[in-house]
């Protein structure tokens, strides 16, 4: 346990060490920014080209970098509380993992799009620095619904009694969004780059992101809060759409896909693809 906390630790650490943000204008609080990113990839966040702020910016922060930091700090806590002498730091980590959920809704919370969203700064429209007071800049949300925006209750940071978690839930199960009878959509059908460029991360279905929202599902949001119908009939319905498709498309072409297509469900991308796809046999054994 001890061994395990320190690589846990050393892993957190670097994280929030090398992928610190700079904090938004007119305050001095600070999320985490991806490095490396261009206009149209964020490839250090692992989904590629899920659409971004345009144009990239130094000043931008990324909710889902901000969600794994967290739940890295929740799996931190937990390890210190059972290591031999972790007290010191389990009390650290507690004190630090609070500070993350507070920040987590003051940063990239949009009430007015009730969803989580990544944030960037542009120029404030009119200012005159020879006449205008305060910071010549201000932060602006960037909000693009789909993978991204799901990452807070993905990781089960979202309490199960929060309002917000019920705009979650409704997303994911409107089929105007994300919903479709394959699998969760990486981004909604209504986005501007929905199926646009590449699209690698902007519509096809991925069976590590889908296995991620029925795991949360399970673990945290079908036995509590006034959210646990909705929860309930997600997770059943999702469970039996993903495991039919994609023994469907097994049965058709004797191969497991990298991704799926939102609109007829055949297997796309890399083939044979063993990797993350395999979960589907720990989604039928719910295990997660």
């Amino acid at each position: 346990m001890q061994d395990l906390l320190q690589y846990s630790s050393r892993q957190l650490e670097f994280f929030m060490r090398t992928q610190a943000g700079e904090p938004l204008p007119g305050s001095l609080e600070h999320g985490y920014r991806w490095r490396g990113r261009t206009m149209d990839h964020t490839l250090t966040s692992g989904i590629d080209d899920y659409p971004r702020a345009r144009p990239p910016s130094t000043r931008e922060l990324h909710v889902d970098l901000f969600s794994w930091v967290t739940y890295m700090l929740s799996v931190d806590t937990e390890l210190a509380a059972f290591a031999r002498n972790g007290l010191e730091l389990n009390q650290t980590r507690e004190q630090q993992l609070e500070s993350h959920l507070r920040l987590l809704d003051e940063l990239h919370w949009n009430s007015e799009r009730n969803m989580y969203c990544d944030v960037t700064v542009q120029p404030r429209d009119g200012y005159d620095e020879l006449e205008d007071e305060g910071e010549s800049e201000e932060s602006v949300f960037v909000c693009h619904k789909g993978y991204v925006s799901l990452f807070p209750m993905l990781l089960g940071l979202v309490p199960p009694e929060s309002p917000k978690l019920g705009h979650i839930l409704d997303m994911i199960e409107d089929p105007d969004e994300l919903w479709s009878e394959f699998g969760i959509r990486s981004l909604s059908k209504q986005d501007e780059f929905y199926g646009k460029g590449e699209d690698y991360w902007r519509g096809p279905i991925w069976i590590n992101i889908n296995y991620l929202v029925l795991s949360s599902l399970h673990k945290h949001y079908m036995s509590d809060g006034p959210h646990q119908e909705q929860a309930n009939r997600i997770y059943n319905q999702l469970r039996q759409n993903l495991v039919r498709n994609i023994l469907d498309q097994f049965r058709q072409t004797r191969f497991f896909w990298e991704q799926y297509n939102p609109h007829d469900g055949h297997g796309q991308g890399t083939h044979p693809f063993t990797g993350w796809t395999s979960l589907v046999v720990l989604i039928m054994a719910e295990k997660y």
